[in-house]
């Protein structure tokens, strides 16, 4: 029961959050701008809700060490081929870091379809918040 709690709580909790890195050196565009560009967003195989269902199999709460509200957030870049790299992993409590880096890594072994700006594959900074209570 707890187990299916925790998982509930991480389905409802995840918001994903995204930044072009642009190949120029802009380091912002408006929404406008990536409109009118064609910005297409990387997308994993299946979509975003297979990204939410395939983390939520493969983490695993079991190993942290808290009770309370936690709150950790990954960081991944999807190259112009659809590779993840650069994962950063950051929060409070190191149990849940872990837990969620090895869930992000057995993710990126997948590849994604990149994103797209003016027609081209470009890299993508993907963030993923988590919050989640243990009792």
């Amino acid at each position: 029961m707890k187990k299916l709690l925790l998982i509930i709580l991480l389905i409802n909790s995840i918001n994903i959050f995204s930044q072009v890195i642009l190949p120029e050196g802009k380091t912002m565009i408006s929404e406008e701008e990536l409109k009118e560009r064609g910005f297409i967003m990387a997308i994993y195989p299946g979509g975003i809700d297979a990204f939410r269902q395939k983390f939520t199999q493969t983490f695993n709460s079991s190993n942290i060490n808290s009770k309370g509200v936690i709150k950790s957030e990954a960081q991944f870049v999807i190259s112009e081929e659809g590779t993840v790299s650069d994962i950063i992993i950051s929060g409070d409590n190191k149990s849940m870091n872990k837990a969620m880096e090895r869930a992000i890594k057995t993710l990126s072994k997948a590849k994604w379809k990149p994103a797209e700006l003016d027609g081209k594959p470009i890299k993508f900074r993907f963030r993923l918040p988590i919050t989640m209570e243990f009792h």
